[in-house]
C-alpha cells in the first residue's frame, strides 16, 4: 500500500478499528489490498492482531461486507425513522446526513468488489433495495403514486450514487441541497 502508515497500540485495535481501515484499503487500492499482511503492515500492527479479532480472510471480508450494510445503510435507515416530522422533512434529513457523514463514501468500492465477490455482490443487491425502498415509501407518504414514487426513489439514488462517484469534494457535494431537495419533491 502506497498510503502512509499509522501506528496503533495492538491492545487497543479493535474489530472496528479493523473494519474502518479495510473500508479505507478498499477505498484507496481496492480489494487486493485487503491482504492480511498488507493491512497489517499498513495500520503498524503484526497480523496477530488481525486473527485476534477474524478466524481468516473470509471472516474478515463477511464482517466487513457486514459493517458496511449496516454502519452505512441500516442505521442511516434507522437514524431517519427516529425522527419526528414529516416525510418530506425527513427526504431532506436523509439528504443531508447521506452528504455530512459521507455514508456513500465506500459505495462505488464495494460495487467494484461485488463484480468478483459473491457475498458483497448480494450485500449491495440487499442495500440497493432496503435503500430504494426506502425512498420510495417517504415519496408514497407524500402523496406521490406507487409509480411515480418508484420512479422518483430510483432517480434520487442514482443522483446520491453519482454525487460519491463525480464529486470527490464534500463541499462540491452538497452544493445546491435545498434546490436538489425541491427538485425531487416538486410536481
Amino acid at each position: 500500500m502506497s498510503t502512509k502508515k499509522t501506528k496503533h497500540r495492538e491492545s487497543r485495535l479493535s474489530k472496528s478499528d479493523w473494519l474502518r481501515h479495510g473500508l479505507e484499503a478498499l477505498k484507496l487500492c481496492g480489494a487486493r489490498s485487503l491482504n492480511i499482511e498488507a493491512l497489517a503492515e499498513h495500520i503498524g500492527v503484526t497480523k496477530g492482531s488481525f486473527y485476534w479479532h477474524f478466524k481468516d480472510r473470509a471472516e474478515f471480508y463477511a464482517d466487513l461486507i457486514h459493517y458496511w450494510e449496516y454502519d452505512f445503510n441500516t442505521l442511516m435507515i434507522r437514524k431517519i425513522e427516529s425522527l419526528s416530522g414529516s416525510a418530506d422533512e425527513h427526504l431532506k434529513s436523509l439528504m443531508g446526513l447521506v452528504l455530512n457523514e459521507e455514508l456513500g463514501k465506500y459505495d462505488a468500492d464495494i460495487r467494484a468488489w461485488a463484480v468478483f465477490d459473491d457475498l458483497a455482490e448480494q450485500a449491495v443487491a440487499r442495500v440497493d433495495k432496503q435503500r430504494m425502498g426506502f425512498v420510495r415509501s417517504l415519496f408514497e407518504e407524500m402523496g406521490f403514486s406507487k409509480k411515480e414514487s418508484a420512479v422518483r426513489s430510483r432517480i434520487f439514488y442514482l443522483h446520491f450514487i453519482g454525487e460519491f462517484s463525480v464529486f470527490k469534494d464534500k463541499k462540491e457535494r452538497s452544493k445546491y441541497l435545498s434546490e436538489k431537495h425541491k427538485f425531487f419533491t416538486s410536481r
